[in-house]
């Protein structure tokens, strides 16, 4: 007799609760890992972003001084100078004064031996002499033989052929005055003398030394009109439109050790030289006490302005580019414009601005030369070392 199939084992009402307990902590498990794993990754993500745009500090410029003083190298030169060339040929047979020498106008400086001349001038008399005796009997025959054709004696063209032979040798006379009396220059020439009140600042002439005529040989001296001084200064472009006559100017001579004198601008090229771009600006200085000489070095003080709305920032906001000089701005979307600028005058550790920049404005400090147009940045406030570089 075969028995029964035992009944199957059913789990209890308390198996199955903690079953389901175990699978939904299995689950909430599972589903925090993937929320960690998540966030993770999305933190992650957000580094990498953070980390990829770069760090800029950003300053706003400052509006440049009118006035700056600007200190130029300068020449100082007499107020003239005189090349002393002689204006006849001959022999040098005297000088008077040498280098240094203070002189007056007409004051004799040097004599030449000129026998050539004075040969020249005593036949130029001789035949004057001889010419004014022809002309003298010219004369006393033409009025005797126009006496002669009034009274019908003589034909009266032979009385016009004497007065026609009388005028000739006037005019022949007066061509012989004339003649004595360049040679009469000539001869005068042979004294040299001062053109005006001065110093001799060269002597190029010996005892016995050929001297000829003209500016074709060399200079017998040379004489500096020392009363006052001009001072040659050379204005870069930059700083150019701000020059005007009459403005002040502050002499420093260092030779000297005196303290610093005044002076006035007196004129300009008014025009920029091709080659270096600068403005020949002279100085005018009075020096009637003889305090100074020409020739020496000089630091010259312009106190220029400007009316332009300029700006003044640091050199290391500069951007040297292929394409020309730029500074990086921050525009309000945080993002950086690269802006061509004109540079001013330059302040050493900062430049001026004169186009480009405006009001409002924020300049990239440092900026590496990596960043490009459009770029996306982070901005943030120079610190305290920074400020203080920026303000000097």
């Amino acid at each position: 007799m075969s028995s029964a199939p035992a009944p199957a084992h059913k789990p209890s009402h308390g198996a199955r609760l903690v079953l389901i307990g175990i699978g939904i902590v299995l689950i909430a498990l599972a589903v925090l890992g993937i929320v960690k794993r998540v966030h993770a990754r999305h933190v992650l993500a957000e580094d990498t972003d953070r980390n990829a745009i770069p760090i800029v500090t950003a300053i706003s410029p400052k509006a440049a001084p009118k006035d700056q003083p600007l200190m130029l190298p300068g020449t100082v030169a007499s107020w003239q100078d005189a090349q002393v060339y002689a204006r006849t040929t001959g022999y040098v047979a005297k000088w008077y004064v040498d280098i240094g020498a203070r002189v007056k106008k007409g004051q004799r400086l040097a004599d030449l031996d000129t026998p050539d001349v004075d040969n020249q001038l005593l036949q130029g008399k001789a035949q004057m002499r001889t010419d004014q005796a022809n002309e003298a009997f010219a004369k006393v025959t033409a009025d005797r033989y126009s006496k002669l054709a009034k009274q019908g004696l003589i034909a009266q063209q032979t009385a016009d052929q004497y007065v026609a032979q009388d005028k000739a040798d006037i005019a022949t006379v007066q061509a012989d005055e004339g003649n004595v009396g360049r040679l009469q220059n000539m001869e005068d020439f042979k004294y040299i003398i001062a053109p005006y009140d001065g110093v001799v600042t060269q002597r190029n002439l010996n005892i016995g030394a050929l001297v000829d005529a003209g500016a074709s040989g060399s200079d017998l001296f040379v004489i500096s009109d020392t009363s006052k001084l001009r001072i040659y200064v050379d204005v870069p472009e930059s700083y150019a439109a701000s020059v005007r006559i009459g403005m002040p100017a502050e002499v420093d001579l260092n030779a000297y050790g005196a303290k610093p004198f005044s002076g006035t601008v007196a004129r300009t090229a008014d025009a920029l030289d091709a080659n270096t771009r600068t403005l020949r600006t002279e100085i005018d200085v009075d020096n009637a006490q003889q305090l100074w000489v020409p020739g020496v070095y000089a630091n010259v003080k312009l106190a220029l302005s400007t009316t332009t709305h300029n700006y003044v920032v640091p050199a290391n906001t500069l951007l040297f580019r292929s394409e020309g000089l730029r500074v990086a701005l921050v525009t309000a979307q945080q993002r950086i414009h690269l802006q061509p600028v004109t540079l001013g005058r330059d302040f050493g550790s900062t430049v001026e601005i004169t186009e480009g920049l405006e009001d409002g404005d924020r300049i990239v400090l440092s900026p590496a030369d990596s960043l490009y147009e459009g770029q996306q940045v982070h901005v943030t406030q120079p610190n305290q070392a920074q400020q203080d570089r920026i303000g000097k």
